[in-house]
């Protein structure tokens, strides 16, 4: 799609944006959301949502929950600064937080 778009495009691997440290994981994600809003018109492709993105109601870290507002909070923000696309990819649509559906 990127290549077709002439779109940056930035992958976000679900397991691997994880950190053991408090806050790493949102810092990780902000980052990658001001890159590709920094080579805008760009794509966010996020492989594995499930991993970083599960139903906060059925979480027991608060460490996914804090991921999941981040990632919302970020996506709210796209819509009124720039033209960055988000992608997701999961084999675990059931397992997502509706909130990002």
């Amino acid at each position: 799609v990127a290549n077709e778009t002439g779109a940056f495009f930035f992958l976000i691997n679900g397991p691997e944006i994880m950190s053991k440290l408090a806050g790493e994981s949102e810092s990780n994600l902000r980052k990658a959301f001001e890159e590709a809003e920094k080579n805008s018109p760009a794509i966010i492709f996020i492989d594995e949502l499930d991993a970083i993105a599960p139903k906060r109601e059925k979480t027991h870290g608060e460490v996914e929950r804090r991921i999941v507002s981040q990632l919302l909070t970020l996506m709210d923000g796209l819509k009124q600064r720039s033209h960055v696309i988000v992608m997701a990819a999961t084999n675990r649509p059931n397992s997502i937080d509706p909130a990002l559906r």
